[in-house]
C-alpha cells in the first residue's frame, strides 16, 4: 500500500471512544448512514435477501464499512456482522463526508483507507458473484478473447477535458498534472482484461463501458459506466490484477487515461489538489459496490431457499 494503513487509522480515531462488538452484533445500514472504522478484528459483509443476509465480503481492520450510505448509498440493502472481540470508532455521516473532500491531513488518511476500504470489498465481491455458480459448464476458453480488437491513442482536446471534469464534480485545474491522453475503443474492442496488471485508470469521456465478469454460462454485466466515469483505477490503489473486463459498449467510446505514477503520487501524498480526484473516485467506486451487492442479491434469489 502507500503507507502503513494502521497509521491512517490510529490518526483517524484519535481519542473517539471506542465500540467492541460481541457475538450477534451487527450493523444495518440505515438512512442515518453512520460509519466504523474497524481498529482490530475482522467484519462480514452480508447482502440483504429474502432469504436471510448472503455473504459478499470478509474484511480485516483497519478498513472502514459501510461507506455506501453515507455516500449516497441506497439503505436496506446490506449489513456488517463484526466477529466477537472486534474493535471499531464511529463517524456520523456528515463527518465522513466532509472528511473525504477535506484537503488537509485527516482528509488525506480518510480518502486512502476509504479508497483501499472499498476497493477490497468490491474485489472480494466480484470475487464471490464469479464464484456463484461454481459446478456448472464454464464459457469456452475463446470466448473473451474473441471480444479484443483495435485500440486507438491521440491527444485530448484541453476544453472539452475541462468540461468533463466539471461534468465528474473533478477540478479542472488537475490537468496539467495528469498527463492526460485520448484512448478511443472501438466497437467490440477490450480496454482491459481480468488478470492483467492495472498500470493505468480510464475517465469515460464520450461513449459508454461494459464491466462484466466472466461465470459459468457466460458473461455477466456488472456496470454499464457513462460519461464522467472511471475504469480500472481499483488495480491503482492495490496493485492486484484486473478483477473484471472491460469493453466498449454499443458502439466506439472515447477514455482518458490517467497513469498510475500520477494517481499514486495523490494518494501518497495527501495533496489538497488531488483531494477531488480522489474523493471523486471513492463514489463511484461506492455506487459500484451497491451494484455489485445487489448483483449478489439477485443470484441468491434465483438460486431459490436453501
Amino acid at each position: 500500500m502507500v503507507r502503513p494503513l494502521e497509521s491512517d487509522a490510529a490518526t483517524l480515531a484519535g481519542a473517539r471512544p471506542r465500540r467492541r462488538f460481541a457475538a450477534g452484533d451487527e450493523l444495518r445500514d440505515t438512512a442515518a448512514g453512520s460509519l466504523h472504522l474497524f481498529l482490530a478484528g475482522r467484519a462480514t459483509l452480508l447482502a440483504e435477501t429474502p432469504f436471510g443476509p448472503h455473504p459478499v465480503a470478509h474484511l480485516a481492520a483497519p478498513v472502514l464499512l459501510d461507506l455506501r450510505v453515507p455516500f449516497g448509498g441506497s439503505p436496506g440493502v446490506a449489513r456488517v456482522a463484526p466477529e466477537p472481540g472486534s474493535v471499531a470508532a464511529w463517524f456520523p455521516a456528515d463527518e465522513a463526508r466532509a472528511l473525504l473532500f477535506d484537503p488537509g491531513p485527516l482528509g488525506g488518511a480518510f480518502r486512502r483507507l476509504a479508497l483501499v476500504s472499498l476497493t477490497v470489498a468490491l474485489r472480494e465481491t466480484n470475487a464471490a458473484l464469479a464464484g456463484f455458480f461454481d459446478g456448472i459448464s464454464a464459457p469456452a476458453p475463446h470466448s473473451r478473447a474473441a471480444k479484443t480488437g483495435t485500440i486507438e491513442e491521440g491527444p485530448i482536446d484541453p476544453a472539452r477535458a475541462s468540461d468533463l471534469f466539471e461534468t465528474a464534480g473533478l477540478d479542472p485545474a488537475l490537468l496539467p498534472a495528469l498527463g492526460l491522453v485520448a484512448r478511443t475503443v472501438l466497437p467490440g474492442a477490450a480496454l482491459l482484461l481480468a488478470g492483467e496488471r492495472g498500470e493505468e485508470a480510464f475517465l469515460v469521456a464520450e461513449g459508454r463501458l461494459r464491466v462484466s465478469l466472466e461465470i459459468a454460462g457466460g458473461e455477466e454485466a456488472l456496470a454499464i459506466l457513462g460519461r464522467g466515469e472511471i475504469a480500472g483505477e481499483m488495480a491503482l490503489v492495490d496493485d492486484a490484477p484486473r478483477s473484471a473486463d472491460v469493453y466498449a459498449h454499443g458502439g466506439p467510446a472515447v477514455v482518458y487515461v490517467l497513469t498510475r505514477a500520477v494517481f499514486r503520487e495523490h494518494l501518497a501524498s495527501g495533496a489538497p489538489e488531488g483531494a477531488a480526484l480522489l474523493a471523486g473516485v471513492a463514489l463511484i467506486l461506492t455506487r459500484r459496490l451497491e451494484e455489485a451487492i445487489k448483483k449478489a442479491a439477485g443470484f441468491r434469489i434465483l438460486a431459490g431457499p436453501s
